[in-house]
């Protein structure tokens, strides 16, 4: 039976999450509901910038110890998140990309993934390589290096949903929008 500070407490977080949703175009409904009913202690985000910032609030809130870092590749969007002060916690780290067969990675030590439990892949721009890529590689790193799939979201791209589909994964939360 639910007390009724559970209840409030509840509805603050449907009100958080109203504002998350509304700040960010509801771009990462799915992600934010899965950080709320699964709390991964660490997330790891490849293309980051204000939703690392997002996020990194809701797990303030949520208060239970989980963490976030954010990948980016693009200088420019680097220095306008900084700018925006969207790098308040200093957990984006601007990186290189590389082209690789089929797609991109982000070049960054995987000592710095361990314990990773959520990956969301949001970068990067991929219309900027010749010839397109069609995924960007580092969940599949990210499971190789771990010995097992973690789960994953992913915003729109087809080609990236399709590669890890290809793959076998099956632990896409999904993406919902509303």
């Amino acid at each position: 039976k639910h007390t009724n500070e559970y209840w409030r407490n509840m509805k603050d977080l449907e009100y958080y999450k109203s504002k998350v949703v509304s700040y960010t175009d509801n771009k990462y409904l799915s992600a934010y509901n899965h950080i709320v009913e699964n709390k991964p202690m660490f997330i790891v985000e490849y293309g980051g910038g204000k939703s690392t910032f997002m996020i990194t609030e809701l797990l303030n809130y949520l208060d239970y110890g989980g963490k976030i870092i954010g990948y980016e590749s693009s200088e420019y969007w680097y220095n306008q998140h900084i700018e925006n002060g969207w790098n308040k916690y200093n957990n984006v780290k601007l990186v290189n990309v590389e082209q690789v067969e089929w797609g991109v990675r982000y070049i960054h030590p995987m000592e710095e993934v361990q314990g990773v439990d959520f990956v969301i892949l949001d970068g990067p721009d991929l219309t900027k390589f010749i010839p397109y890529p069609i995924t960007t590689h580092n969940l599949k790193d990210i499971v190789d290096y771990i010995g097992q799939e973690i789960p994953y979201f992913i915003d729109g791209r087809g080609g990236t949903r399709s590669f890890y589909k290809d793959l076998g994964y099956t632990t896409d939360i999904g993406d919902i929008k509303i």
